[in-house]
């Protein structure tokens, strides 16, 4: 006996008309959120490091993974929906943020010479590069997310 539900997704709400689930919008919302708290750690780890290229890359890659898995929920929750099951989307994420991570770990290193604001900017550059690969991958992949006007789950 199979049980089938419905999950509506009409929401005819100003906020939802403007930043529909998986739109890229909603994904920067929730986005700036989460890069905020990478950002901060960055800057807190590296306060605590060398100022060289290692260091620089370390810091980048500590803050990446600490913050991925609180992103993973936060997208999960605010950006796509629970139509996949927790199991997969936290499975298939652990793929796309370590993609990311190599990736942007090595795209920060190759700005590592740079000095101060210089760094920082060109930080915020590659986060936001990133940001959207991960957008992609995120809807594409890990939520598969599909815009339709009910779906049954």
């Amino acid at each position: 006996m199979s049980l089938r539900t419905t999950i509506n997704m009409e929401n005819n709400s100003v906020f939802s008309q403007l930043a529909p689930r998986g739109s890229l919008q909603r994904f920067t919302l929730a986005g700036g959120f989460n890069s905020a708290v990478f950002f901060l750690m960055w800057e807190c780890i590296r306060f605590f490091l060398d100022d060289d290229k290692t260091s620089i890359r370390i810091a980048w890659a500590v803050a990446w993974a600490a913050t991925a898995f609180m992103a993973h929920f936060i997208h999960r929750w605010f950006t796509f929906d629970n139509r996949k099951s927790m199991q997969w989307t936290i499975g298939s994420s652990i793929g796309a943020y370590a993609f990311s991570l190599a990736g942007s770990t090595y795209t920060i290193g190759l700005f590592a010479n740079e000095q101060g604001d210089t760094l920082r900017l060109l930080g915020i550059a590659n986060m936001l590069a990133w940001g959207l690969i991960i957008w992609a991958i995120m809807r594409l992949f890990v939520f598969q997310y599909r815009v339709e006007k009910t779906q049954t789950a």
